[in-house]
């Protein structure tokens, strides 16, 4: 894990932004915060300029925004409002929907883009059903899934294309799509709701998640009994995600609970204390992802953006090399 990190750390304010989501697009240009009456895109390059603001007509905050990974559409950005996904396309300054996929009937709890197929979008929703979408044809998903439980998160996995993995209360259920009629593994992750899934970024079989019991936990899916290992927390875990470079995982507290505001760095190598801690923060973080750099934008490395409340944007580098600890 990183040994030593750089100084830098940019911290930029937006005061009229009531954002609740956001998401980096993958040449780390460009990061989008979701509000009830604007999405604001802020230029990365130069975060210090005032955003530019896509104007929204809906009474419903933004769930969910997540940007399209692939280079060959990196301009599309899908957010989730309600029951409905907006599909927005970014371009030479300006932004607008070009394509709506409505088909849950309850509140949409998660997007996911797949890594193999840039078309290809996942949802998952309280109403029982995750879709898969093929966002060149949106009047009905590609396939639907049957959880029987409303799902709060769902993600595609990193090295297999046709595998997904979701999270209802306190269980994890694995899906092939080319078999939507029933999962093809389940584990019985917590006995509390899981907040947060994430996939192993090389290994097909393993994904973390994080849950209100204080705990995160690694999971090889095919032995879904026992978990690979757990790492013990003090308060309720919101988001566990491995990070883009060597064993890594970056941890952050639920929202709703002010104790603690800072992002913590660990080496799954080593659980017993973090590798690095983001302090500073006034307020909780709502999201992070990571930004490539531009000397290696599609290496893997990166800087990690970030989000609090009230809504301040922070930006801190890791070193170019990531040494094991």
């Amino acid at each position: 894990m990183a040994a030593r990190w750089s100084s830098e750390n940019v911290v930029v304010e937006f005061r009229d932004a009531q954002a609740t989501a956001m998401s980096v697009d993958c040449l780390g240009l460009h990061a989008v915060l979701s509000g009830r009456r604007f999405l604001y895109v802020v230029n990365l390059e130069n975060p210090s300029e005032p955003p530019r603001k896509i104007g929204r007509q809906s009474k419903w905050d933004v769930g969910t925004v997540q940007w399209n990974p692939h280079k060959s559409e990196s301009r599309v950005f899908a957010a989730s409002s309600n029951q409905r996904v907006d599909l927005y396309t970014w371009k030479d300054g300006c932004g607008e929907v070009h394509a709506s996929l409505q088909g849950h009937t309850r509140v949409i709890s998660d997007l996911d883009w797949s890594w193999f197929e840039p078309e290809y979008l996942v949802s998952s929703s309280v109403d029982t059903y995750i879709y898969i979408w093929d966002t060149r044809d949106t009047r009905k998903p590609m396939v639907a899934l049957s959880a029987v439980a409303g799902a709060s998160q769902v993600k595609w996995n990193r090295r297999n294309q046709h595998l997904l993995a979701s999270s209802h209360d306190g269980d994890v259920r694995i899906w092939d799509r080319r078999k939507p009629n029933t999962a093809v593994e389940y584990v019985a992750a917590h006995l509390s709701k899981i907040h947060g899934l994430d996939w192993h970024p090389d290994n097909e079989y393993i994904l973390a998640t994080s849950s209100q019991d204080n705990s995160v936990r690694f999971w090889d899916y095919r032995q879904p009994r026992k978990c690979l290992n757990i790492l013990s927390c003090q308060v309720p875990v919101w988001k566990a995600r491995y990070t883009p470079f060597s064993h890594g995982l970056v941890t952050v507290m639920v929202p709703q609970l002010r104790r603690e505001n800072s992002l913590l760095l660990w080496s799954t190598l080593d659980l017993n204390s973090p590798v690095h801690a983001f302090v500073g923060h006034d307020d909780v973080v709502l999201e992070f992802q990571w930004r490539p750099q531009k000397e290696a934008r599609f290496c893997g490395t990166g800087c990690l953006v970030y989000f609090t409340r009230p809504i301040t944007m922070h930006r801190s580098v890791p070193p170019t090399e990531p040494t094991p600890r």
